[in-house]
């Protein structure tokens, strides 16, 4: 009896490891079957973390330069050093699951793999990510305290400050300068040229006024006035 028992009971433990198998392979199955159709939607996050990287190694070390002593630039230049140890592992890793290094396709087994490589890749960003907020931290720590120094803001000439001052010339009003126009030029009261005789001074003075006399009586100015009076005289009385 007891010998009959023994075959039923590795039987059904056989059969239980069997049924526990094709679970777990299942299971692994299912996972490596989502892993390969969404490989293509999530490699690009991987590719622009790597990118990522290598500009703000840039930005840190412009930040590094505004600390002025030295033993914080040693500390903060180690953890920069394993910030791109671990950026140029992550590209390394990058590169050898793609289709050339400048890629941006998968090779077929690497895609097969996806689920495996894509939880390396998870641990290389998150610990590049945990090494940029021990540099953050640190380095905000130093702000704090003050021991960055401030970068001088640069300011910018505007054009209008920076165009030589020109002189305004005044600006004479429509009328003044309509009248200026149109105003005639004055008459020149021309004279005889003196001499210097002295026989004939005074015959030379009497010449030049009976001139400035002759030209007075000659201008249209004085005509017009002489009609003007003479109308008064002649209408002594207006409506």
């Amino acid at each position: 009896m007891a010998s009959s028992d023994l075959p039923l009971t590795a039987l059904t433990l056989i059969l239980a490891a069997l049924a526990l198998s094709i679970l777990v392979i299942a299971q692994t199955t299912t996972s490596y079957t989502s892993a390969y159709l969404s490989a293509p939607l999530e490699l690009p996050t991987f590719l622009d973390a790597a990118d990522f990287s290598i500009q703000e190694n840039e930005s840190y070390d412009r930040d590094i330069a505004r600390v002025p002593r030295l033993e914080d630039k040693i500390r903060l230049n180690r953890l920069l050093r394993e910030i791109q140890k671990c950026g140029d592992d992550l590209r390394e890793d990058l590169n050898r699951l793609l289709i050339g290094e400048s890629g941006t396709r998968l090779r077929a087994s690497a895609r097969l793999l996806w689920a495996s490589n894509r939880l390396q890749l998870e641990q290389r960003v998150r610990r590049l990510d945990l090494l940029r907020t021990r540099f953050l931290v640190l380095y905000m720590g130093l702000l704090a305290a003050g021991s960055v120094v401030p970068d001088k803001p640069v300011v910018e000439k505007s054009p209008e400050r920076s165009a030589p001052k020109m002189a305004l010339r005044p600006h004479l009003h429509h009328a003044l300068t309509e009248g200026i126009v149109r105003k005639p030029p004055l008459r020149r009261l021309t004279t005889q040229a003196m001499g210097h005789s002295n026989t004939h001074i005074g015959g030379a003075q009497k010449m030049g006024w009976a001139s400035v006399v002759n030209e007075l009586q000659m201008s249209p100015l004085m005509h017009k006035r002489h009609a003007s009076i003479d109308a008064a005289m002649a209408n002594p009385n207006p409506p």
